[in-house]
């Protein structure tokens, strides 16, 4: 298959300085890979374009361009790691895929790892990321050298999952199979109405529970909120939001595989008090998958973010372990 490049749309490109610190994107904005089923996914590329291969998967809402927000303030994080960031169907350059299912998205991550010639990768889930990291470490083990679970969303397909949820988020849940037009309107209106204030010129810090992706610190730095405006424009304006409503619909329904079953490695770091992704449910989980390494740090949904080092530590460390390289270049 062929990559067919599209333009930058308030990206950095490669070299381009964001924050004061360089943000390495291999592609620019990014580059689409076609499907056998005629469907196109939506990349971008960071870090080292020769380092050990790690599929990225995005919030939601959320987009490939979430990295260049995420590691603007510590790209050494990136060091030694080539991140391959995926829209997901129906989200940013990805076309829609209706009814569609974790397994169907593992599926499309070999697609692209074949597409580039890549053996064996790690997967980083972070928030609506996760249940996508997860379920490749179980369907594709054998492809998979390492997981990480970043302030992941947990099921929330049985009603004593959901009752963990606030009282918002139980009902999009809750409605988004059933009457999708209903969540898809209300959640159009909230995120149009989110990136009219993050446009306002002085506008104080953000709460963590508006439901955005990012610590409300970035979201109050004037470098940095541009490039939140682009993520979250190309992850569901551009595109509209049913890809999100049919990502809610998706994690209220049974997942299709059994965590614990899963035999690849992987790590989890999650807040000891988000309410966003449940605690209390990741810890749960944590204690079902076989081979976790679990790590809840102070703070909410956003506080991991700030140990992006240590938490892509594991990536380069599979690789060392490893009988040869983690990819086919």
């Amino acid at each position: 298959m062929n990559f067919h490049r599209f333009p930058a749309s308030g990206m950095p490109h490669q070299g381009e300085r964001v924050a004061d610190q360089v943000v390495i994107v291999r592609a620019g904005a990014g580059a689409e890979v076609p499907l056998r089923d005629g469907r196109r996914l939506g990349l971008a590329e960071y870090g080292d374009p020769d380092g050990v291969p790690c599929f990225y998967f995005h919030f939601a809402p959320g987009s490939r361009l979430d990295p260049a927000v995420l590691f603007a303030r510590c790209p050494a994080a990136l060091a030694g790691i080539r991140l391959i960031a995926v829209d997901r169907p129906g989200f940013g350059r990805s076309d829609r895929q209706p009814g569609r299912r974790f397994a169907d998205f593992s599926s499309d991550v070999l697609a692209v790892a074949d597409c580039l010639g890549l053996d064996r990768f790690a997967v980083l889930g972070l928030s609506a990321g996760g249940g996508y990291a997860l379920a490749c470490a179980s369907l594709i083990a054998e492809r998979v050298s390492v997981t990480l679970v970043v302030s992941g969303m947990p099921s929330v397909s049985r009603p004593q999952e959901r009752r963990e949820l606030a009282l918002g988020s139980r009902v999009l849940y809750r409605l988004a199979g059933p009457v999708p037009w209903l969540v898809q309107l209300v959640t159009a209106l909230l995120l149009r109405l989110t990136i009219r204030l993050l446009r306002r010129p002085g506008r104080p810090a953000m709460r963590e529970d508006m439901g955005l992706p990012f610590p409300p610190d970035v979201l109050a730095d004037p470098q940095l909120r541009p490039l939140v405006i682009a993520d979250l424009t190309e992850a569901v304006i551009r595109p509209g939001t049913r890809g999100l409503v049919d990502e809610l619909a998706l994690y209220a329904r049974p997942w299709g595989f059994r965590l614990d079953q899963i035999t690849v490695p992987v790590h989890l770091w999650h807040g000891d008090s988000d309410v966003s992704a449940p605690t209390a449910l990741a810890r749960a989980a944590a204690a079902v998958i076989p081979a976790c390494q679990a790590v809840f740090v102070p703070g909410g949904h956003t506080a991991p973010f700030g140990h992006l080092e240590e938490i892509l530590r594991p990536i380069r460390e599979a690789c060392q372990r490893a009988p040869g390289r983690e990819a086919s270049q």
